[in-house]
């Protein structure tokens, strides 16, 4: 079947009369809709994979967090257990005769309990010590007596009996003290 030059007319303008058809279509998007949808439709997921980062740098941070509570949480055992100790040495050293003060011995005991005390320090510990004369406060002193010193605000500690010591800036033990208060008047 061979196609005369006016059947090749008349086909040609069929097939423009589909185009012209197709784009005045409401039902067919045209090609700047199209952009548009897909630019909508990248700008969704970019968003979404922006929001799934954040969760997870979010995420990540908080088992960071986690994981260093964790390790203070296990350190504190052993924190405990030697702080007495230090304790113990602290004080002897607040004890010790002045005649034994130049002893090679005991500047080798004063080196050990050095030590400690850097140990501690590197574990997180802070020592809270030279309290006297300072306010009393519940949150970081354990009142255990009373007694009145006239030169000394109410409320504040008269003796240190034991330094209090913190972990990580959170109260592990209390210092322990004597706080001035001014004895109550008797009514007769």
């Amino acid at each position: 079947m061979s196609m005369t030059p006016s059947g090749q007319e008349e086909n040609n303008q069929a097939s423009a009369a589909e185009d012209t058809t197709a784009q005045t279509n409401p039902a067919t998007p045209s090609l700047q809709e199209e952009v548009e949808r897909l630019k909508k439709l990248c700008e969704e997921n970019l968003n979404g994979w922006k929001r799934a980062k954040a969760d997870y740098i979010n995420y990540k941070n908080e088992q960071e967090k986690h994981a260093q509570e964790l390790a203070q949480v296990a350190s504190m055992g052993s924190v405990m257990q030697m702080i007495p100790v230090y304790e113990q040495l602290r004080k002897a050293f607040l004890q010790l005769p002045d005649e034994l003060k130049e002893s090679a011995w005991v500047k080798g005991v004063e080196q050990i309990s050095k030590q400690l005390k850097d140990a501690l320090k590197n574990l997180g510990v802070a020592e809270q010590v030279g309290l006297q004369g300072k306010q009393f406060d519940p949150a970081q002193h354990q009142a255990i007596g009373q007694e009145y010193v006239e030169e000394l605000q109410e409320n504040c500690i008269t003796q240190e009996i034991n330094a209090g010591y913190t972990f990580h800036g959170k109260v592990l033990l209390p210092a322990r003290v004597i706080v001035n208060k001014k004895p109550e008047e008797k009514k007769s």
